[in-house]
């Protein structure tokens, strides 16, 4: 099942066992809290009894996962059990007491959530399921939580404020994932500041000047924004941008660094483009999310990839300056000022 099928599981009433995996670490906790909540209550007093977080670091924890399962529940009436295991790196003995485990628990009285990190369960793909996906789907309730789509991500900023009694703006929308590069976590907390705000001052709905006066940003975003004006032979916004890591005395070579890492994703991006991956194929080969997937195509959308690919060069060059001189801010400076000039409209 995917998130919105468990957001209904979770209506209708949970029992057994469940497998939260995928890449979107965020609803991984989110549900995960939705879950501990639905089984024991939201009193922390009482829920304490009757939950049991197992984090299996360094060895399996077996056992003590199975004494959790077999636990009596304390002051009421069920005992939700989280697992959180890198199940790939169990060994083959090791994942069959993990099932006995879990055919011996009552579904009815104990909910146990499996929780793997992204690369802790290979589920395959829709049309080749793995071995392992096979196997746990035939004993535990998969769920899959992968980063959701733009759109999805739209949908789900308007319910969050709209539990505030607010609302969102479409241009604001965007702008906020362009902050956030699609980020659930960044999201999350620029939405409460945005809430908090938009409250405190008796503002009904999030635009998008509100959200470039509250919210924050990112140091990804920067440097895509460095990386894309070097690209586009912008040197006034570049040379901007640049003063304002310079003026904050932020490090030079990490500065670099992520505008260097920034240049050479949208390289790969641009040869992929010109082999005709689509942005779903290009967000997976690339383990980004979609919408950063997206700014990259269009970022690169006409320029070759050999540009990208003498720009990194210049990258090189500047690090190679940047660390046998101490040219500091000056090495990225002559950087900027030796790309090619942005070409004027007539």
């Amino acid at each position: 099942m995917n998130a919105a099928e468990f957001r209904k599981e979770l209506k209708s009433g949970l029992s057994g066992t469940y497998l939260f995996y995928g890449d979107e670490e965020y609803l991984k906790k989110f549900y995960a809290g939705r879950a501990q909540i639905h089984t024991v209550g939201d009193d922390p007093d009482l829920a304490s009894w009757n939950t049991h977080i197992i984090n299996a670091e360094g060895d399996a924890a077996l056992g003590e996962l199975e004494a959790a399962t077999l636990s009596v529940s304390m002051m009421g009436d069920r005992t939700f059990v989280r697992y959180n295991a890198n199940l790939t790196s169990l060994s083959e003995e090791e994942t069959d007491t993990l099932f006995d485990i879990i055919g011996g628990l009552d579904p009815e009285n104990v909910v146990l959530l499996i929780v793997a990190p992204p690369e802790g369960f290979d589920p395959g793909t829709a049309k080749r399921p793995s071995k392992m996906f096979k196997r746990y789907s035939e004993a535990v309730k998969t769920v899959e939580l992968n980063a959701e789509t733009p759109s999805e991500l739209k949908k789900w900023m308007a319910r969050r404020l709209s539990q505030d009694s607010l609302s969102i703006t479409p241009e604001a929308q965007e702008l906020l994932l362009e902050r956030a590069t699609g980020s659930m976590y960044i999201l999350s907390g620029e939405l409460e500041k945005l809430s908090a705000y938009a409250l405190s001052n008796g503002i009904p709905t999030v635009d998008s000047d509100l959200v470039t006066f509250v919210s924050s940003v990112t140091a990804e975003e920067d440097a895509f924004a460095l990386a894309n004006a070097v690209l586009d032979g912008d040197r006034r916004k570049a040379l901007s941008v640049l003063h304002y890591h310079k003026t904050h005395r932020e490090s030079a070579v990490g500065v670099l660094a992520s505008v260097t890492k920034c240049i050479c994703d949208m390289m790969a991006v641009s040869y992929m483009c010109a082999e005709g991956w689509d942005k779903s194929a290009i967000a997976a080969k690339m383990k980004m999310h979609e919408y950063r997937a997206g700014l990259y195509m269009k970022a690169v959308s006409g320029s070759p990839p050999e540009r990208l690919l003498a720009a990194a060069k210049r990258c090189r060059e500047a690090d190679l300056k940047l660390k046998s001189s101490t040219l500091d801010y000056i090495a990225l400076e002559r950087l900027i000022c030796t790309i090619p000039a942005k070409r004027r409209v007539r």
